[in-house]
């Protein structure tokens, strides 16, 4: 199955055209610059690089968040806009959940971090089960330190949240934290994909309306409407 999958989560955009278990094309800007400037840009181009056509894949997949409101709403987007257009299945992947597909040590507690500013991380906790990672618990948001608070075993920490807090979680765990190696913090086409078709492959029918943004903290402009009422 020929799936199209896209990460617009973070600063860092990545886009990938993937065969099966084979990657044919990917695409990583980490220029910083708004994801509606390059994105379509970046899926021309990895279609190309791949040799195919834009008609000929079966489906498509994009990180639903958490991760930024805006880049999140422009992946989205502009996936559900190319899937309705090409009457294509979509498939909404976590970007906690694919980044703890990346982690290099399947066998130990698994924590997925992502910065969420203003010294929080979005996270979530995964074992493995039969090589794959399974969830513990929900999705949360926390200071760094709330979540070190929460690790009781040895523990594998991975994403952009993990590298920036670091010296928090080192400071607070001692041996009890480890650290994935920095490559496997962005995430990868491949990993996206891998997920998505496991999605198609229990409901080959999946709908455009059932992929949304996954945000788990509102917007500042849902908090401040909030406030006013």
């Amino acid at each position: 199955m020929k799936i199209l999958s896209v990460d617009t989560s973070t600063a860092t955009c990545t886009v990938g055209v993937v065969n099966g278990d084979g990657i044919l094309a990917e695409s990583v800007d980490s220029s910083g610059q708004t994801h509606a400037r390059h994105l379509m840009g970046m899926i021309d181009s990895a279609i190309t690089a791949s040799g195919i056509l834009i008609h000929e894949i079966d489906g498509f997949a994009v990180v639903t968040g958490p991760g930024t409101f805006t880049g999140l709403r422009i992946g989205i987007g502009t996936i559900k806009g190319l899937a309705y257009a090409l009457s294509r299945p979509v498939a909404g992947v976590t970007s906690l959940a694919a980044l703890a597909a990346q982690a290099d040590l399947p066998t130990k507690l698994v924590c997925s971090v992502m910065d969420a500013r203003r010294n929080e991380v979005y996270y979530g906790l995964y074992v493995s089960e039969q090589g794959e990672p399974a969830q513990v618990g929900t999705d949360r948001l926390a200071t760094p330190l709330e979540l070190a608070k929460n690790i009781r075993e040895s523990c594998q920490f991975i994403g952009n949240g993990a590298r920036l807090y670091r010296e928090t979680f080192e400071a607070a765990l001692g041996p009890l934290s480890q650290f994935s190696h920095s490559c496997r913090d962005t995430i990868r086409a491949e990993t996206i994909a891998r997920l998505a078709l496991k999605q198609f492959q229990k409901d080959k029918t999946q709908k455009l309306h059932a992929v949304a943004p996954y945000y788990i903290r509102r917007s500042d402009a849902e908090l401040h409407l909030g406030e006013r009422l």
